[in-house]
């Protein structure tokens, strides 16, 4: 269960309008873009410090291996160790959950990002995990609610998109996911590496069903040139930042 928890902060951590009669999980645009091209590697990492666990980050390159027309997989390995993995468990209180809400979530997320986790060393436990995404000029939508149903996007941006815009989605188990876009910048503002971008930022929360108590709020930080390019997991009062660095950049 706890290296699950992992990949939660990467991609749990990586739709409806009110305003237009356009679905709103329906994304057009040029399936060309300068972040999705095969062999494209995207760096993503989490400082350990933000959980006690000294000068550590844990590292992640995921790489494109194929774009079809804008449905784009991407994979990529992680290698934690049981310090790690216990002390995520703990900072968000996942640990006291009831047993079989922890193996619910855990097939969850084995079917939502195809995980294959190697434990047989407590010390260097290994996870593989894909991701699938449509990528386009447009925006972002991924399929890890829907468990990689390619039928059911959910939006997690669209470059149009104005404050107030929201995303909604039902999963299989009934929980109600809404993504609502809170802030547009105006100016460079948002940092990453030496420079700044403008961004769209969009908060995720769960509004009904199983889950709603469970997990707190996933703030998406996108930029329509870069991508995904930041993700913020806020907690118990607290805040834990994903720092992501795009190919093109």
């Amino acid at each position: 269960m706890k290296t699950f928890l992992i990949l939660f902060l990467f991609f749990f951590l990586f739709f409806i309008s009110c305003n237009t009669t356009e679905d709103p999980n329906t994304l057009s645009g040029d399936p060309k873009t300068e972040f999705s091209n095969v062999g494209d590697t995207t760096t993503a990492w989490f400082d350990l410090r933000d959980i006690g666990l000294g000068n550590k980050e844990i590292v992640v390159d995921v790489a494109v291996v194929s774009n079809n027309n804008g449905i784009v997989t991407s994979r990529g390995k992680l290698v934690v160790d049981t310090a790690i993995t216990h002390k995520i468990d703990t900072t968000l209180g996942t640990a006291t959950l009831p047993e079989e809400i922890k193996k619910a979530i855990r097939e969850k997320f084995i079917r939502a990002f195809n995980a294959k986790i190697d434990s047989s060393d407590k010390n260097n436990i290994k996870i593989e995990f894909e991701i699938k995404s449509k990528v386009t000029t447009e925006g972002i939508q991924d399929f890890h609610h829907s468990e990689g149903d390619l039928s059911k996007p959910f939006t997690l941006v669209k470059y149009s998109a104005k404050v107030g815009d929201k995303y909604e989605f039902k999963d299989n188990q009934g929980n109600k996911f809404v993504r609502e876009v809170t802030q547009r910048s105006t100016t460079d503002d948002y940092p990453i590496g030496f420079w700044l971008i403008k961004v769209i930022v969009v908060e995720e929360t769960i509004e009904e069903g199983p889950y709603k108590d469970l997990f707190g709020k996933i703030t998406y930080y996108t930029n329509h040139k870069f991508g995904l390019v930041g993700v913020k997991y806020e907690i118990n009062g607290k805040n834990y930042k994903i720092n992501i660095w795009p190919p093109n950049l």
